[in-house]
């Protein structure tokens, strides 16, 4: 973690990249330093054996088909702001969009084609703000997390999706 990060800007950058794609190889090295994944296990106990061994494909296999249930086919926990709080998810999309477009944060590539209100991309905006301005953009646009963290955490089969449910939660 850069030293001017702090652990609350970290959790949303680790939910950020649970969220914004299928787990590969580069998130799941992540995850696996041994100091993040004591701490991982013991928000979700379920994922230690996952973090502990080297993945097969089928592993990620596994994780992809998980993911595209939970955020893309048929989403049973949507992933955006929408599907959450209708009435205020086209502000929360312009403004996100308007910080991109004033050059506010240039995007990693992985995240260029999710939508203003995708959770990934709010996460991402979230963890680069500090202080009254990190307060204000939870308040303005992450009021839906608790809503969606509760539907990912009833409808999650696989243990990474669980822990990412439970992390939401400190964000």
């Amino acid at each position: 973690m850069p030293s001017d990060m702090t652990p609350e800007s970290a959790v949303a950058q680790l939910a950020a990249s649970l969220f914004a794609h299928e787990i590969d190889a580069s998130i799941l090295a992540s995850l696996q330093q041994p100091e993040t994944a004591l701490i991982l296990e013991k928000i979700e106990p379920r994922v230690a054996p996952l973090l502990g061994k080297e993945w097969a494909s089928q592993d990620f296999e596994d994780a992809a088909v998980e993911y595209c249930r939970l955020f893309i086919l048929d989403p049973v926990a949507p992933a955006r702001a929408a599907a959450y709080d209708e009435k205020n998810s086209l502000e929360v999309a312009g403004r996100i969009q308007f910080m991109l477009d004033s050059g506010f944060l240039e995007l990693p590539k992985r995240f260029k084609t999710l939508a203003p209100d995708h959770v990934a991309l709010l996460l991402l905006v979230y963890s680069t703000l500090m202080g009254d301005d990190s307060i204000q953009f939870k308040g303005d646009n992450l009021a839906w997390l608790p809503d969606f963290s509760a539907r990912l955490e009833n409808e999650s089969q696989h243990p990474l999706y669980l822990l990412a449910a439970k992390i939401l939660r400190v964000v």
